[in-house]
């Protein structure tokens, strides 16, 4: 499939609105809001309102939403439950969420293989995967993203990241042309993938060969992340997951505990008391709460350990 872009236009030539007229006439399936509230869309609960939101049920709306923007010069990014993404007051660009459609499962038992679509969530895959006997994502049931998530910034956990059992992948390129590339010729590496590094992709499909186990080791398993993270981490406040990566043979958390800034705050902004790289809306947070609040504790662990950390979070930009 290809989107067939023609060059692209500045925004100024037609309004938003009549910007927005002609993709939803171009849509099949999918449906377009629009200045859909950002805080509803992210686990920060952070930001104000973006141009559009394409909750997407097909690959030719998906299409039809990059070809659209790319000709009127309109920003587009696909986002998952919106864990790991901070959100601005305004994006003037097109979010797209993949729909029911993008939420399939299907295994193969002769190679203990299961495809998976990039709209299904961490957790729902680990569950169906458990029940199937099947071992390598357990990691995930702890997780508040999606598959393609979880290939984009090659989520992991527990010593264990996705690309570790991935297959191969569908994609759509930043021209809406599909491919399907195989494991080794992706370059994964920590907290990244080649689906990341562009941000102008979007992953429709996953693939993954798993090992047969036992069935209740599984669960066991699982099980134990699960009390892990809700035993470590403020699960019950809003939070975007792991804000800083870990440095080469570092642990951010432990740092940023060093430099004495567990339970800092900017605003409605908090380091988790319980998480040292965990950052807590407090209620009331601002997007530059959050954004403050990130640079100062980068300046501190520079002064104290002249170790830069480096954003496991995304700013929409």
């Amino acid at each position: 499939m290809s989107c067939n872009l023609d060059p692209p236009q500045k925004l100024g030539m037609k309004s938003d609105s009549l910007f927005l007229e002609h993709l939803r006439a171009d849509l099949k399936q999918s449906k377009l809001l629009k200045c859909p509230e950002l805080g509803r869309l992210n686990t920060w609960k952070l930001g104000g309102t973006a141009l559009a939101l394409l909750n997407a049920e097909c690959e030719e709306d998906i299409c039809a939403t990059i070809r659209n923007c790319y000709k009127n010069g309109v920003p587009w990014r696909v986002i998952g439950k919106g864990s790991n993404l901070l959100m601005p007051v305004f994006w003037p660009g097109v979010l797209i969420r993949l729909g029911k459609n993008f939420k399939r499962l299907e295994m193969i038992d002769q190679d203990s293989s299961a495809t998976f679509g990039a709209g299904m969530a961490d957790a729902t895959a680990a569950q169906k995967l458990s029940q199937k006997g099947w071992s390598g994502l357990e990691f995930l049931i702890g997780i508040p993203g999606t598959i393609g998530g979880a290939v984009c910034m090659n989520a992991g956990a527990h010593g264990s990241e996705t690309s570790d059992f991935l297959k191969s992948v569908d994609w759509l390129d930043e021209k809406g042309d599909w491919r399907r590339s195989n494991r080794d010729e992706l370059n994964f590496a920590y907290r990244t993938s080649p689906f990341n590094s562009s941000e102008k992709s979007v992953v429709l499909m996953a693939r993954f060969t798993l090992l047969s186990k036992d069935p209740e080791k599984i669960r066991q398993k699982m099980a134990k992340f699960h009390a892990f993270r809700i035993e470590r981490q403020p699960q019950k406040q809003p939070n975007c997951g792991s804000v800083f990566r870990n440095p080469p043979n570092g642990n951010a958390a432990k740092l940023i505990e060093a430099s004495g800034l567990k339970g800092k705050s900017f605003g409605g902004m908090q380091i988790s008391q319980k998480h040292s790289n965990f950052m807590v809306n407090l209620g009331g947070a601002t997007s530059d709460d959050a954004v403050k609040l990130i640079e100062f504790v980068k300046e501190k662990v520079w002064i104290d350990h002249k170790i830069e950390l480096r954003t496991e979070v995304h700013t929409l930009v």
